[in-house]
């Protein structure tokens, strides 16, 4: 998977290109700003700069187009701009769209309060608010779209991060499992074989699209493969904070984010 670039080409409008990674800077950035990443707005929100004004990158890659699915919780409509406030579980971003005199308002009337849509565009920060600028928005018809999109999102996360080496065993901490597939804590990335089953765990349950999974029931089921009550409780709060799960009701319920 290392020769394998996880970015769907803009121009292609889907689907991923496989090509080997270049360590020339140039190369990966003309690469950026010619793909479409699909994200989570945790990870807009997350972005790291090398330098004031520098590229926004995720995940140590620069990135050009970035594309993400969120309900629309409000709408600002004014003759030059259009602002809808978004979020998507992960977290809340305005998506602004500049109208123009050629352009068929019947395209967008389906985009209401509450609505799911598809949103692709270039992050931007303005006093230090982030926000993204957008090229295309759509509703969502087929929710499928969303369980597809949010596979790409963790395909991507784990293509890059382990290109980059991040994929260690920490010494001093989850030493009981390591054979399981385990990034460490200090990594910032929690994948493998456990992560991908608890969150198979949560997006299952029954109680995945109201309350959320008990906190309770993923220790009992992992602890054995983690080494502990501690330690399963240890890996779901890593998960929550990198965004793969997320809190519900309270502390003690939990729903993914993919």
């Amino acid at each position: 998977m290392s020769n394998y670039k996880p970015y769907s080409n803009a121009g292609q409008g889907g689907g991923f290109v496989q090509d080997s990674f270049s360590s020339d800077a140039g190369a990966i950035k003309k690469i950026a700003n010619h793909t479409l990443r699909p994200v989570t707005i945790k990870q807009l929100l997350n972005v790291t700069q090398t330098q004031a004004d520098g590229d926004f990158r995720i995940d140590g890659h620069d990135v050009g187009q970035v594309t993400f699915i969120a309900t629309v919780r409000t709408i600002s409509k004014q003759s030059t701009q259009h602002t809808y406030t978004v979020e998507d579980g992960t977290g809340t971003i305005d998506a602004k769209r500049f109208p123009t005199e050629d352009e068929d308002p019947i395209d967008l009337s389906s985009i209401a309060i509450g609505s799911t849509v598809r949103i692709v565009g270039l992050l931007k920060q303005f006093n230090q608010k982030f926000s993204v600028n957008i090229h295309a928005i759509r509703p969502i018809l087929d929710m499928n779209e969303l369980t597809y999109h949010n596979l790409e999102v963790i395909y991507v996360h784990v293509s890059l991060t382990r290109s980059k080496g991040n994929m260690g065993i920490s010494s001093t901490s989850h030493n009981n499992i390591g054979n399981h597939g385990m990034a460490n804590a200090g990594s910032g990335s929690v994948v493998g074989e456990i992560p991908e089953q608890i969150v198979e765990m949560v997006h299952n349950h029954p109680d995945a699209g109201s309350t959320g999974t008990p906190r309770r029931e993923i220790i009992a089921r992992f602890a054995q493969l983690t080494g502990g009550p501690e330690a399963a409780n240890t890996l779901i709060d890593e998960m929550v904070n990198e965004g793969v799960l997320y809190t519900a009701e309270d502390y003690d319920h939990l729903l993914t984010s993919y």
